[in-house]
């Protein structure tokens, strides 16, 4: 399977192209030092992501309406990441749990607000912990 390394602005226009929906907006701003993941379908209707910072790293699938995955903390610097998902039809956010300290996994499952869907994007942000 071949994957492609692709900025999360454009990860949002595929989605907007594979949904049918027309203009979705532009890619969330505020995922300052977001790191481009690899992006790749995976079950018809599904994408994959795949993120990763200095303080860690998360993965998952955006798919039947929720997102499932882990997160990772791989430094021990008092931030904690977190996996953070876009509404599609508005500027709401869901954020995953967080995790620490350095070394610790957290599984995760998702669901985005009632009546709204996930984006086909994702970033891993952080918080102090």
């Amino acid at each position: 399977m071949r994957k492609t390394t692709i900025l999360t602005s454009t990860v949002a226009v595929l989605a907007t192209l594979a949904l049918g929906t027309g203009p979705a907006g532009a890619a969330p701003t505020g995922a300052a030092g977001t790191r481009a993941g690899d992006v790749a379908a995976a079950t018809p209707g599904c994408t994959t992501f795949r993120f990763w910072r200095g303080e860690g790293r998360t993965e998952g699938e955006i798919c039947d309406g929720h997102a499932t995955g882990w997160v990772r903390d791989d430094k021990a610097d008092g931030r904690c990441p977190f996996t953070r998902f876009y509404s599609l039809w508005d500027d709401q956010t869901v954020d995953g749990p967080q995790v620490g300290p350095k070394g610790a996994v957290r599984y995760f499952t998702v669901y985005p607000p009632r009546g709204q869907v996930f984006a086909r994007y994702a970033s891993i942000e952080w918080r102090s912990c």
